[in-house]
């Protein structure tokens, strides 16, 4: 099947590829459904794509059609284009009718002005204006047959739009044309929550794969968004082995050396347990690394924030300076889910980073939506994975979980790593506490920590167990003077050995060398005795034996 891209990226993305090329496409919907601001879009898509448009109204004068388009940020290119222009078809306040009628008449100055323009995309806004006039309901059957069988003989693609009845599905004063056309797009709006919600769902698609649920849809100044993923982006991203640092060497060291490029980290915990101060080190760290960082907050702005963790050691306000963080506050109350989606994915297009923080992700379960904030956090994080992004999510512990360790909204199966902040309250004090509970692909500690926060930052305090139990705060300070004062008495200990051995092998050396100097003595004496002892025997024989000569130097006695 030929299409024809509309330009509305979203709504291209969900068609496969835009809206049958040759065809005629209905659009129906309630009143403020957005009909006409889709109609019109599309229209200065094309003429942006150097196209052109023509625009049939049945029901609103040129000039408010010319209002309406003003509003956007398309308005003034569309209005300004000499390739767009624009028939009054509206049926006259006194006209009678009187019988059947025809649009041939009216086709066929469609058929000049889009041979005069080169108009391919032809829009007819609100027909149910003209064929409610019709008497025959069968006739203006016939006229929408011919307007479609017009579309395939000149090659137009046209957006039908029409009213529905009070469900929201059924055509008003156009039933039974939703059968005869090749595709069909039904816009809602319904008040939930007190706040007016939009949703596009394409009821009807021949010949073509196309997304069938019912799409949140919004339209703000830049007109209509389908702001959710779909899944088609790098579909075959490479995982990456390199391991991106936390800012706190410890936690890495626990972790295996940090968490993986483009994967995402819970960090869940009750509040005042350091969610944002965590998440404020990474992000200061990946600055560090040269990396760019959008920091989306629900709960804090931006001067407060940074402020505050200033005071543990942590610099954002340079990073900032810099262009490597962005900072963007958003209020949960004060906008739909979706709205919150569009708001993070223009921001990621817009910025383009290497990380993301969302402060904390929980909060979207504040605001209101025609389907829950647990599909769209779970499309968020499908959309930055698929992107490459690595992503810090903090979230609020579940209110009735009395372990602390179930999140809001479940976000806790989604993600890759998962750190759980708590309190430790022993002996009248509270103390904050780190553990892993996951980390994909990772080996990681599976023991409690006590986590620091002084003015220089963050730290894991060493582990001091007492009968199988993590010992923190005071308990772990005095278990650490009294491990630090029992090894200190035992370097003392073996001080004073090593000095009373040190001291008798002084003593056995002492005694070794008087010894040695007796045993010289000795021996002289003993040797002096030899010798002596030697001459008198040989005096004796010379006195014995005369003829026994003399010693040349003689014996050294006195014989007188």
């Amino acid at each position: 099947m030929e299409k024809r891209i509309t330009g509305i990226t979203d709504l291209d993305r969900v068609t496969r590829g835009g809206l049958p090329a040759g065809q005629t496409t209905l659009v129906l919907g309630e009143a403020a459904a957005g009909k006409t601001v889709l109609a019109l879009q599309v229209l200065a898509r094309a003429i942006e794509r150097g196209e052109a448009g023509l625009f049939v109204s049945f029901e609103e004068s040129p000039d408010q059609i010319r209002r309406d388009a003003a509003a956007f940020t398309w308005g003034p290119s569309l209005l300004d284009a000499d390739s767009l222009a624009v028939i009054d078809a509206r049926p006259r306040l006194s006209a009678e009718t009187a019988g059947e009628f025809d649009l041939e008449g009216l086709l066929s100055i469609v058929d000049a002005t889009s041979r005069q323009t080169g108009a391919a995309w032809i829009v007819f806004d609100g027909i149910d204006q003209l064929l409610r006039h019709q008497v025959d309901h069968n006739a203006a059957i016939n006229q929408i047959r011919r307007v479609d069988e017009a579309c395939a003989e000149n090659g137009w693609t046209l957006l039908l739009t029409g009213k529905t009845r009070h469900d929201g599905t059924e055509p008003f004063h156009l039933e039974g044309i939703e059968f005869l056309l090749s595709a069909t797009l039904i816009l809602s709006a319904r008040i939930v929550d007190q706040q007016l919600n939009r949703s596009l769902r394409i009821a009807k698609y021949r010949g073509s794969g196309h997304v069938t649920d019912e799409l949140p849809m919004l339209i703000d100044n830049d007109g209509v968004a389908l702001p959710y993923h779909y899944g088609d982006e790098n579909e075959n991203i490479e995982a990456s082995d390199e391991r991106l640092s936390l800012g706190v060497d410890r936690l890495d060291a626990l972790l295996g050396g940090g968490i993986y490029r483009g994967s995402t980290l819970l960090i869940s915990g009750r509040p005042g347990t350091a969610k944002s101060t965590l998440a404020g080190r990474f992000a200061e760290t990946a600055a560090t690394r040269g990396q760019r960082t959008l920091y989306i907050s629900f709960d804090e702005l931006e001067g407060p924030y940074v402020r505050n963790l200033h005071s543990v050691g942590i610099n954002l306000r340079d990073p900032i300076a810099a262009g490597r963080v962005r900072f963007k506050s958003l209020s949960a109350y004060a906008a739909r889910v979706t709205e919150h989606f569009l708001a993070i994915r223009r921001l990621l297009d817009d910025f383009d980073p290497d990380c993301l923080v969302i402060d904390p992700i929980s909060a979207l379960l504040k605001a209101s939506a025609t389907e829950g904030a647990e599909i769209a956090t779970e499309r968020l994080i499908d959309m930055v994975r698929r992107r490459g992004i690595t992503t810090i999510l903090t979230s609020l512990s579940g209110v009735r979980d009395p372990e602390g360790e179930a999140t809001q909204g479940q976000i806790s199966t989604l993600a890759d790593s998962w750190i759980v902040l708590d309190y430790n309250v022993r002996g009248g004090e509270r103390n904050r506490s780190l553990s892993i509970v996951k980390s994909r692909g990772s080996g990681h500690s599976n023991q409690q920590r006590e986590l620091l926060l002084s003015d220089e930052g963050l730290d894991l305090a060493e582990i001091y167990e007492n009968g199988g139990e993590v010992l923190m705060g005071t308990a772990r300070i005095s278990k650490a003077q009294e491990d630090e004062a029992t090894a200190r008495r035992k370097r003392l200990e073996w001080q004073q050995r090593q000095n009373d051995l040190e001291q008798r092998i002084a003593q056995a050396e002492k005694e070794r060398r008087r010894l040695s100097e007796m045993l010289e003595l000795e021996a002289e004496e003993y040797n002096e005795a030899a010798r002596f002892d030697e001459q008198g025997r040989n005096r004796i024989r010379r006195r014995r034996d005369p003829e026994i000569e003399e010693p040349e130097h003689g014996d050294g006695f006195n014989d007188n």
